[in-house]
């Protein structure tokens, strides 16, 4: 897997994985806490975290992701503008990048392309 995406908002993981496809990446989708154990797998190169994603705790799950594979993925966390702690928390957890909703999706193809080159 080139890219694990953990959120459960479907019109999101419509748009990244159609974005992902589009430009030749390959996209893993982990709609629940539970699931993204299974998705982070050798080889996965960015974490797409959803903030709005129920029981997500940046300063808890960031540190999981950084420890769970040999090299280091990288994580951009987004979510919504109102949201300013949870986005604080996830920047000061490690993230390699946080943004707005607004700014993630009007950069996700640029955030895809610059991080994880496409698939042969």
């Amino acid at each position: 897997m080139s890219v694990v995406l953990l959120s459960s908002d479907l019109m999101s993981t419509s748009r990244i994985a159609g974005a992902a496809k589009q430009i030749g990446i390959e996209c893993s989708i982990a709609l629940s806490l539970a699931a993204l154990d299974s998705k982070l797998v050798e080889g996965t190169r960015l974490v797409l975290i959803d903030l709005t994603m129920p029981s997500v705790v940046p300063s808890v799950l960031v540190p999981k992701i950084r420890t769970a594979l040999k090299v280091r993925p990288h994580v951009v966390a987004f979510g919504p503008h109102v949201h300013g702690e949870l986005l604080e928390e996830a920047e000061t957890s490690g993230c390699d990048r946080v943004l707005t909703r607004g700014e993630f999706f009007s950069r996700v193809v640029e955030i895809l392309s610059s991080t994880v080159a496409p698939a042969e």
